[in-house]
């Protein structure tokens, strides 16, 4: 009798499908999208007009969409890109000051996200309907609290893919973690009290490598929203 192991495929086909299942977790953060044909690009921490305007250009000249969620700090700073990201892909909330005081308390979230909320309407003219919180991590704010406050839902991701890389270390992590319904992280810019405090370069240089991948595998490249909608 043969004494080798079984083959991990079902293994690793049992945790994609459940993590491809909509549905939220964590008591209403959003981590992955329906099992549908597409992936969402997000960016955070912009706009930054050291990189926002080239990822800009490399997915309007490749037809590919993107949610970018915007602090209201950048916003506020470089108001004209702002409005640039907002008529050309899908604007998400990173809160206004990208602090870990935001989340330490829910009069501290409320204090943070109205702010930047008030900016987008004056700003853009827009509310968003997605938030990502800073660093991801919700603290003492509960997501289902943001829904029921602000009519945003939280969002999460699949995994992360621009943080201490180089490109082609970018352009390899992306290619692994590429399924139906995944919600990639990358960045636009550096955000306060960012652990990477770097260049966002290596990300554009990758970006249209990235993007080949996606189109390889079948995929479309689209927003949270649009990728949320899908399986509804």
């Amino acid at each position: 009798m043969s004494s080798s192991k079984p083959p991990l495929r079902p293994f690793l086909a049992l945790r994609r499908a459940v993590r491809a299942v909509r549905g939220r977790m964590r008591g209403g953060l959003v981590m992955h999208g329906p099992p549908e044909p597409a992936v969402a690009l997000t960016f955070d921490d912009g706009p930054d007009p050291a990189h926002t305007p080239a990822i800009l250009d490399l997915l309007a000249a490749r037809g590919a969409r993107a949610t970018f969620f915007l602090l209201g700090s950048a916003v506020e700073r470089w108001p004209e890109l702002a409005r640039r990201v907002a008529a050309e892909q899908e604007i998400g909330c990173h809160s206004y000051a990208h602090a870990r005081a935001t989340v330490t308390s829910l009069d501290a979230f409320r204090e943070d996200t109205e702010r930047a909320l008030d900016l987008f309407e004056r700003t853009l003219g827009a509310r968003p309907r997605h938030y990502r919180f800073p660093w991801g991590h919700p603290g003492r704010v509960a997501p289902r609290d943001v829904e029921r406050l602000y009519g945003m839902t939280c969002v999460h991701w699949s995994g992360a893919f621009d943080v201490a890389s180089d490109a082609p270390t970018i352009v390899r992590r992306t290619e692994a973690s590429l399924e139906p319904g995944a919600i990639l992280l990358f960045h636009d810019g550096c955000a306060p009290g960012s652990v990477y405090p770097a260049s966002r370069e290596p990300t554009v240089r990758a970006l249209p490598r990235i993007l080949d991948a996606i189109e390889a595998q079948g995929l479309r490249a689209v927003t949270v929203g649009e990728l949320l909608s899908a399986g509804s």
